[in-house]
């Protein structure tokens, strides 16, 4: 008999499902299911999927996903978003995954900004991954709450902070947005507000960097369209070894992040594929990167000969 209010058990790697009831076991399968069937189209219609899963087969539970032997990442069930994890094909992020995976032996520290429930700093801070030091910036108040508590869960062995990234600290903001995934301290379309938050320039997480001893940093930047503002509070640390994992959505024909930092940061920008990266030497090519017009693309920047060295001749096995 499952336990009311244990989580419900999930093994990443077999994709055996433990303490569940029969419903939720029905659920478990057909949220498999789904991220099987839209994983070759980017998930397009996923969400809708879990969402009704939801409805006809409930549970008030979470999920606990063992990633690793020494790793957890805990989100609610039927999650539009984080439940795709119950099919095993695949990854969350796997150009990223792939990349960090590559640099494990490297010694950096990681700066997780808009760190949703916190699964890229509980990987990057397991074994698996080089036990990498690393901090993760939240800025909507629920969903801090369960990146607290995966925190928790992985011997809270990277940090958390309950900010927003912007150009300057100590300003309150509002967080607007329905999807958990996608809250911003921007409202373009009148959103209803989910909490107050204050601000935190990246500069002000110097010390923070100082006490790790790391030769070098990467900063992933997801953070809802403040991400050139962010960059702006960054002054001393574009300054280090840096690199920087972002986010351009394909809806963006500007590509407005992308030609800030390479136009106005004198960035290189890089395109993690199968077997390593691939330099995109201008916006021509960033945009023909970015074919499917729902989707978000993740690049890697830097200037740093550090970075540049390691990301041009890294290879994934």
């Amino acid at each position: 008999m499952p336990h009311d209010h244990d989580p419900i058990a999930h093994d990443f790697k077999s994709g055996n499902v433990d303490n569940a009831g029969f419903v939720e076991k029905l659920g478990m399968f057909a949220l498999r299911s789904a991220s099987w069937m839209t994983h070759p189209i980017d998930y397009v219609g996923y969400s809708k999927a879990a969402q009704l899963v939801g409805v006809f087969l409930p549970s008030k539970r979470a999920v606990r996903t063992q990633l690793f032997e020494d790793t957890f990442f805990e989100y609610p069930y039927a999650d539009g978003y984080w439940s795709r994890l119950v099919y095993n094909g695949d990854v969350y992020a796997k150009n990223e995954e792939d990349l960090l995976m590559a640099m494990r032996d490297v010694s950096y520290a990681y700066i997780d900004c808009g760190a949703n429930f916190g699964y890229m700093s509980s990987i990057v801070s397991s074994k698996a991954y080089g036990e990498k030091p690393a901090i993760a910036i939240e800025a909507d108040p629920n969903t801090f709450k369960i990146l607290e508590n995966n925190a928790e869960l992985n011997q809270n062995r990277f940090e958390i902070r309950h900010n927003a990234i912007f150009s300057k600290s100590g300003e309150m903001v509002n967080i607007h947005g329905d999807k958990h995934e996608a809250r911003s301290i921007l409202d373009d379309e009148g959103n209803r507000g989910s909490g107050n938050v204050e601000t935190l320039a990246l500069d002000d997480l110097s010390t923070w960097l100082k006490h790790q001893k790391s030769e070098a940093l990467i900063l992933k930047l997801d953070v809802e369209g403040v991400e050139i503002d962010a960059l702006k509070g960054a002054t001393a640390l574009l300054g280090q070894n840096i690199l920087i994992m972002f986010e351009d959505h394909a809806s963006d024909k500007t590509h407005e992040v992308s030609t800030y930092l390479m136009k106005e940061l004198g960035m290189r920008i890089f395109y993690s594929e199968k077997h390593g990266c691939r330099e995109l030497k201008s916006i021509e090519e960033v945009a023909k990167v970015k074919f499917n017009p729902r989707v978000g693309y993740d690049f890697v920047a830097t200037k740093s000969d550090f970075w540049i060295e390691r990301v041009e001749n890294c290879k994934y096995s």
